[in-house]
């Protein structure tokens, strides 16, 4: 139901999809849908954690890949991940995080993947390859950063190869990490 109702709304956008296009597509009663969502604002707020759950995993999977005390290539795999979930999920991120019930000052502050990439940053620190002296505030700044160049390349004024390249020496150039 979920695959169903994100597909159609990036097609068609979430005020012009009805629940019963959504049922139909799901292959799915309209009865069931609703048992299971009452409205589409509760599938938007199903579909912001789906997409959470799968960008979180992919980001996970290449930093994890990484060797543990290879701070430089983690960060590497962080932002190349990130930077391509980004690409690959945009019609859906843009559905479910860019409306009027979700603010875009509250939307990046305190979520998993800037509390991750903290993580990341402040072991990093302690492991003397850089330095941040608040690794949170880091890592808010540089998702801020990643959605700005994602989001440049989506327009056309970046190559879209070379975003993850180029946030990568950006960010290790922050925390005073050269390569």
């Amino acid at each position: 139901m979920l695959e169903a109702a994100g597909k159609l709304f990036v097609a068609k956008g979430v005020e012009a999809t009805t629940m019963d296009e959504v049922a139909a597509s799901a292959r799915v009663a309209k009865g069931t849908l609703y048992h299971y969502f009452a409205s589409k604002a509760e599938l938007i707020e199903a579909l912001r954690g789906s997409f959470r759950n799968e960008f979180m995993t992919r980001i996970r999977t290449r930093v994890e890949a990484c060797a543990s005390d290879d701070w430089t290539a983690r960060l590497r795999a962080w932002v190349d991940a990130a930077v391509n979930a980004y690409f690959d999920m945009s019609g859906l991120h843009d559905v479910v995080f860019h409306d009027a019930t979700t603010p875009l000052r509250h939307a990046m502050t305190d979520i998993e993947i800037n509390r991750y990439l903290a993580g990341l940053i402040n072991d990093g620190t302690k492991a003397g390859v850089w330095y941040a002296d608040d690794a949170a505030w880091a890592a808010v700044i540089m998702y801020y950063a990643l959605h700005g160049g994602c989001d440049e390349a989506r327009l056309g004024r970046q190559k879209t190869e070379n975003v993850s390249e180029k946030l990568s020496a950006l960010f290790l150039r922050m925390l005073g990490g050269y390569e």
